[in-house]
């Protein structure tokens, strides 16, 4: 429906024109083009949305108000100066209060300055802070979101946030047994936000998930301060207690002076966006998962991540809840850097799987780390890489669960790569599992001052049964100790490259120091 050159004539309409439209009255049913059978501010938000390519109209017959064939900014001025004065059809009510407010008090719009926020709803009307139906105020600049910007049935508009503060917050607190389907949208079009004290971007609860959106074409930064505490005794620069998602096609900077840059106690979603973290420890980390690239999209130039932790790991989970299937990092697509210094660029608790991406790790000094001799033994066999450093500094690892004693393996910790392109320059291990490591396909190019791919349990190359077709895989390890070493290894398929000091392959039982066990 949407026709641009038809808006973009519309455009030059003339004053005369506008005012007379606006002060027209339209038929009943018309101006409810989002369809949920109320005209009132989330038409407006997504008319405006629609207008600048954000979003489509659910119901674009009752967008053309004036009837001139077109749907323009006319349209929309209409809608407004229709709904300003108008009580909403749903006011609040105390034996409902999933129910929204006077629509005039729904604020779509917060900028922040150096000591006050101004508020605006989607009429671009300023909102007093003390009537705002879904927001509250604090010390001026500390903004919680206390009613979602979508029910799961009515969008009531997303909230947008530009301006500059050195010492603010935007807060959701969204109740979850109120809102069950609740989410709240937070669009960044242009936001420097610093906090010393707290965490400047802070989830308390949301049912759903809290959705930020970077807007095209603007740079957005988050930073909080060297030294705080925030509300869950933890840090971070984007910190939250339920699930997190990011997409956009702007800008996001983030910086974890304190801590980590981005954390979540569940899932985080990285779908799309030019995203850059620093954090002092992990530059993200979820506790149940993190998904990079969205998997329902071809085009993997939408998405630029960087990560780089100084004394963490680049991506990191946590969850070590035995059949839990969370504690996992997937990587679907985009383009992804991670530098860590002194920890693992990936470490997930449980599970990495790889599908696809542009992937390019390096941790600690890389591969041309001279080691301590502490690092590593010598076996009577020759075995044992008496240059293996200290830190733990591996490309890609994944954990797995180990009995209370913490000895004996449980579960998961596998490392499944299924497409895409891998490139690690570490100093300990390149690809390192306690379960098994299965490289289906894609292009790995290893380079480590230890083993290139290590894993306790078995390793699977070029499929997990013989006559499967991965004839694409290609791993070209150009410098390490060993290459492969596993108490099995399988390759049924697949082009391998490895220069080592040692063994290139080594089946000899996978523990580290292997090789004088005859096994």
């Amino acid at each position: 429906m949407k026709n641009t050159k038809r808006f973009g004539a519309a455009l030059i309409a003339t004053a005369a024109m506008s005012l007379a439209a606006a002060g027209a009255a339209f038929a009943a049913g018309q101006g409810d083009v989002n369809g949920d059978g109320a005209i009132n501010v989330a038409d407006a938000v997504l008319f405006a949305r629609y207008l600048v390519g954000d979003a489509e109209l659910n119901v674009p017959a009752e967008a053309d108000l004036n009837e001139d064939g077109m749907l323009n900014a006319v349209d929309l001025t209409v809608l407004k100066q229709n709904l300003i004065g108008k009580t909403a059809e749903t006011p609040e009510n105390p034996e409902n209060p999933g129910t929204q407010a006077s629509d005039d008090l729904y604020v779509t719009q917060i900028t922040f300055s150096a000591d006050s926020v101004t508020l605006k709803n989607a009429a671009d009307e300023i909102v007093d802070a003390a009537k705002a139906s879904n927001v509250t105020v604090e010390n001026g600049t500390y903004v919680t979101v206390i009613k979602p910007t979508t029910d799961g049935t009515t969008d009531f508009g997303d909230i947008n946030l530009d301006g500059e503060c050195a010492n603010g917050q935007i807060r959701v607190d969204v109740s979850e047994e109120t809102y069950a389907n609740g989410q709240v949208t937070l669009n960044l079009r242009g936001l420097t936000l610093s906090n010393s004290s707290d965490s400047p971007i802070f989830v308390n609860q949301i049912a759903d998930e809290c959705v930020i959106t970077v807007k095209k074409d603007t740079v957005n930064t988050v930073s909080d301060g060297e030294s705080y505490t925030n509300a869950d005794e933890s840090q971070g620069a984007i910190y939250s207690l339920d699930d997190l998602k990011f997409k956009g096609k702007g800008k996001l900077v983030v910086n974890g002076n304190a801590g980590d840059g981005i954390v979540s106690k569940d899932d985080i979603k990285i779908w799309n966006g030019t995203i850059e973290v620093t954090a002092v420890d992990d530059a993200i980390r979820g506790k149940d998962s993190i998904r990079i690239g969205d998997p329902d999209s071809e085009d993997d130039s939408a998405l630029n991540l960087t990560v780089h932790s100084v004394n963490g790991d680049g991506l990191k989970t946590t969850n070590d809840t035995a059949d839990s299937g969370k504690g996992y990092i997937r990587i679907n697509g985009g383009t992804v850097d991670i530098k860590a210094d002194h920890g693992d660029g990936i470490q997930a608790e449980q599970n990495v799987e790889i599908n696809g991406g542009d992937i390019n790790i390096y941790t600690y000094q890389g591969s041309d780390s001279t080691g301590s001799s502490q690092g590593g033994q010598q076996s009577p066999w020759g075995g044992g890489n008496s240059s293996k450093p200290d830190v733990s500094a591996k490309g890609i690892k994944a954990v797995g669960l180990y009995d209370e004693a913490g000895t004996t393996y449980q579960s998961g910790g596998t490392i499944t790569v299924n497409g895409g392109s891998v490139t690690v320059n570490s100093t300990d291990d390149c690809l390192h599992c306690a379960g098994d490591a299965v490289l289906n396909a894609g292009k790995l190019k290893l380079s480590t001052n230890d083993d290139a791919v290590h894993t306790d349990s078995d390793l699977y190359v070029g499929g997990k049964t013989a006559g499967t077709d991965y004839t694409s895989l290609e791993v070209y390890v150009t410098n390490c100790y060993e290459g492969f070493e596993a108490v099995k290894i399988y390759q049924n398929n697949g082009n391998i490259y490895i220069i080592s000091r040692d063994d290139g392959y080594n089946a000899a039982g996978g523990a580290d120091n292997s090789g004088n066990g005859n096994n």
